[in-house]
């Protein structure tokens, strides 16, 4: 059974701006913060080797998603936790 990392916290304040674990990412022009998340967080599964879990707050629409990203890019929607 592999480990589980913990859950990137990601933060979106705009089209262009957000937090990765309080790290500030930025947007290229003509990019999308979306694919800047995606990526970094792709890149951090490809150095653990197994899928990396985030969840992302969207300050844009005032709503959060739990996302697993795996190390080849892809994603999958997390259930909430029982609480």
């Amino acid at each position: 059974m592999q480990p589980t990392p913990p859950a990137a916290e990601v933060r979106v304040f705009s089209y262009h701006a957000g937090l990765i674990d309080g790290v500030p990412v930025t947007a290229p022009p003509f990019g999308t913060i979306q694919d800047v998340v995606i990526g970094i967080l792709q890149q951090r599964a490809q150095q653990l080797g197994f899928p990396t879990p985030a969840v992302i707050t969207d300050d844009r629409y005032g709503g959060a998603v739990r996302l697993l990203i795996h190390p080849d890019g892809s994603t999958e929607t997390l259930p909430e936790p029982d609480r």
